[in-house]
Formats: structure tokens, C-alpha cells, sequence
């Protein structure tokens, strides 16, 4: 989609181009008048004092009588002419004029051009004087090629003048719209922010007319907060109240009232298990869709990787865990979704594993892999897909209610990423964690 600047500068160009034509076009027209109206008058003047030599000389009257532009009158096609009618003699002509035709002046309007020799456009007036009982009808010619040949050239620097004014003024509105638009710049990296989780108000100061938008904005991330913390103080409340008599069922069942009926114990610990299992799941989707990403802590591997990592040794301590966690100090994850995400991949190694867990982090541009392996008996390939499903115990011995890779998949399904199972490199399972970087 066109830039807002591109197209407020193409209509602003196209519209001061369109002004500074009509501007030169009208000047033209407007300055052609006034010399057409001053060279009118000029003619007018000039059949006056032809008309006055001719009456005050003797009949055979020549052009040497005449004061003023007599030798433009002689010069032959020189660009000035005259003639003269009395009653319906034959015409007087103007030596200049030579033997080329008076200009028919039937249908001639005001000011208005007629062809004249050597392809000259001629301004002409012509007038009536009465004296003596006669009629003299007297027509003056001026060559009006030279003035349009000049208004031409004036009109090509008006038009280049009016181009660089345009230019000049686009420039500037560029730089006005982009003074202008620079809040929105700002704007933009705010949202960036509040996208991340790092602030939930926007405070750009903004032009008045953009100002109810974003203070609508404020009002609705505000109301969602509001939410978002009424949805948190619910969900810990709920798994309060519910965590309290799990444990409570849970102990009942190791009564010796229920051992002597262990048919009715089982049936007891499954269902107790579903009920877990549902549980931990609705809390968990709630913990994700209510998160409050303002006030979450980012993961970094270097300081919250150490203390979890002591914490599986001391729990598997014939294992060998390793740690390459050589990337970025800080991740834009939330730390308790990543904790919460590699304690149980390497929980579940820790488990299967014969002596070793290696953990390995591979940064690239679009995405970070996390690699776990161990050197357990590993999965079936027919039976990986349903490992990832909530709830699902491939060796009912261990111990667990079966949530830790659903809840794992649910995590890295809500940031966008993939959980894959496949064979390390010991013939163990290498669970391959991807997250795309935001």
C-alpha cells in the first residue's frame, strides 16, 4: 500500500503543477491583452496622423509626408502598413505592403490576428473619417509575430519556473508531513513495546487530531488489565481451593480401610488422576491466556539455568547432566514457561535415562532449538505421537500423572514453536524443542 508522505506529496505535486500552469497560461493571456490592446491603440494613433498628412497634402500625397514610422511604411514587408479608401475609389497602400493583398477584414473581430505577408500574423485596426462630403475608410497593420515569438519564450520560463516553485514546495511539505508523522514513528516503537510486554500505556504525545484515538487505546488496554488481573486472582484462587482437597483424597487413598478393597483403591487412584490431569490442563490454558506480560521475568540461561540443573542432579544423582547453553544472555521468552518447559523434558530424561542428559542450544536467525538428549531406551517411532498427548504413560512403574509433554506442547504451541521426538545420537530420545524468535 502507497505511503501516506507518497501521496500527499504526488497530489500536492500534481496540484501546484496544475496551478502553476494555469497561473502562467492566464499570466500569458492576460499580459497578451494588454499588448494587444496597447499596440490597438497605437494603430489607432497612427490612422490619426496618416489620416491627417493625407488630408492637409496635396493629391498627389506620398509617404515622405508622413512623420514618425514613414521609412517602416516605404521598407517594403518591414511589418507596418497601411491603406486608405475614399468613398469607392480604389485603395491608397502603403509602399511596405507591396503587392500583396489587404487583408479581408469581413468577418475580423477586435484584436484579433489576420495573415500578412511572409507568413506575418498582423494586429489591424481600421477606422471611418468623414470630411468634404467624403468617406475615407483607413486601415493600419501592425506585424504581431515578433510579440509572439517572445510571449512563447516568456510562457517556457514561467512554465520551468512554476516546475522548480512546485518542486521547492513539495520539498517543503515533505519535510513538514514528516515532522509531522514523526509521533506516529514513535507511536509504532510504543506498540513494539506494549507488544513485548514491556509497558501497557501509550504516552507519545501526538498531534490533537490522532490524540481520542490513542487515548481510547490507554481506556481499553486499561479495562483489560483490569481483567486480565480479576482472571489472575481467580485462577490462583481455583487452584487453591482445589489443590487442598486433591491432597486430602489423596491421602485417604493410602487408609487401610481402602487397601483391604484394592479393586475400589485403583478405581479411586484413576479417577483421581483425571481429575488431575483436568485440572492442571484448564489451569495451565488459563495461566497462558491471562498472563500478565508487563511483570513477567525474561528467561536467561546463565543465571536460571545453574539452579535447575542442581536441582535434577540431586534428584537423578547417577546421571550425568550437561548444559551448552552458548546464546543469547537474556531470551524474550517468559522465564517460568521456559523453566517450567525444560524442567519437564529434562524431568522425563532424567527418569529414562542410563547415565547421561545433554541439553544443547542452537541459535539461528529465525528460530532457537533446544536439543535434549539422553542414553535411555528411547521411544518407538509408532508410539512418539501419542507421548505427546495429555495425560499419556507409556510405563505406568513411573511415577506421575502423565502431564508433563502435553503441558510441555501446550506451551510451545502457544509461542509459536514445535516439539519433535527423535533418536540421539546414544539410540536414546532427542526431544527437539523450536521456538521462532518474536
Amino acid at each position: 500500500m502507497i505511503s501516506l508522505t507518497r501521496r500527499l506529496t504526488i497530489g500536492l505535486l500534481l496540484t501546484a503543477l496544475t496551478i502553476m500552469l494555469l497561473l502562467a497560461q492566464g499570466s500569458m493571456m492576460l499580459f497578451d491583452y494588454a499588448v494587444r490592446t496597447y499596440l490597438y491603440d497605437r494603430l489607432q494613433t497612427e490612422a490619426e496622423g496618416i489620416m491627417s498628412a493625407t488630408l492637409g497634402s496635396a493629391p498627389n500625397f506620398n509617404d515622405d509626408e508622413f512623420s514618425g514610422d514613414a521609412f517602416a511604411y516605404q521598407r517594403v514587408y518591414s511589418g507596418m502598413y497601411y491603406t486608405i479608401q475614399m468613398d469607392n475609389d480604389a485603395p491608397m497602400r502603403s509602399r511596405s505592403l507591396w503587392d500583396f493583398p489587404a487583408p479581408d477584414l469581413s468577418n475580423h473581430r477586435r484584436y484579433q490576428l489576420v495573415a500578412g505577408p511572409n507568413d506575418q500574423k498582423l494586429l489591424v485596426w481600421q477606422g471611418t473619417f468623414h470630411h468634404a462630403h467624403h468617406t475615407f475608410r483607413i486601415t493600419t497593420a501592425l506585424d504581431y509575430t515578433p510579440i509572439t515569438r517572445r510571449l512563447g519564450w516568456i510562457r517556457l520560463y514561467l512554465w520551468g519556473l512554476g516546475g522548480l516553485m512546485a518542486l521547492v514546495l513539495v520539498m517543503v511539505q515533505r519535510m513538514v508531513v514528516r515532522s509531522s508523522l514523526r509521533p506516529f514513528k514513535q507511536l509504532r516503537e510504543e506498540l513494539m513495546r506494549l507488544n513485548a510486554g514491556h509497558q501497557m500505556q501509550l504516552t507519545t504525545a501526538v498531534p490533537r487530531e490522532v490524540a481520542p484515538v490513542v487515548n481510547e487505546l490507554n481506556h481499553q488496554l486499561e479495562r483489560i488489565d483490569k481483567v486480565l488481573k480479576r482472571s489472575r486472582d481467580g485462577i490462583a484462587n481455583l487452584s487453591h481451593a482445589l489443590k487442598t482437597p486433591l491432597a486430602v483424597m489423596e491421602s485417604l487413598l493410602s487408609h487401610q480401610e481402602l487397601k483391604e478393597h484394592p479393586r475400589l483403591q485403583n478405581e479411586l487412584r484413576y479417577r483421581l488422576d483425571d481429575i488431575h490431569r483436568l485440572v492442571e490442563r484448564e489451569l495451565q490454558r488459563a495461566r497462558l491466556d491471562t498472563r500478565d506480560e508487563n511483570h513477567t521475568a525474561r528467561f536467561a540461561p546463565d543465571v536460571d539455568l545453574p539452579p535447575l540443573m542442581e536441582t535434577l542432579r540431586t534428584l537423578y544423582p547417577h546421571i550425568h547432566f550437561t548444559s551448552r547453553p552458548d546464546v543469547h544472555p537474556v531470551m524474550p521468552w517468559d522465564r517460568e514457561d521456559v523453566l517450567e518447559v525444560l524442567g519437564n523434558l529434562l524431568d522425563n530424561a532424567g527418569k529414562w535415562a542410563t547415565t547421561r542428559v545433554r541439553m544443547t542450544f542452537t541459535d539461528t536467525d529465525q528460530a532457537l532449538q533446544i536439543d535434549i538428549e539422553d542414553d535411555g531406551p528411547g521411544i518407538a517411532p509408532d508410539r512418539r505421537a501419542d507421548v505427546l498427548q495429555r495425560g499419556t504413560r507409556l510405563d505406568e512403574r513411573v511415577s506421575g500423572h502423565g502431564l508433563g509433554l502435553g503441558i510441555v506442547a501446550q506451551i510451545v504451541h502457544y509461542h509459536g514453536g514445535e516439539l519433535r521426538l527423535e533418536e540421539s545420537e546414544w539410540h536414546g530420545l532427542n526431544v527437539i524443542l523450536t521456538l521462532p524468535w518474536p
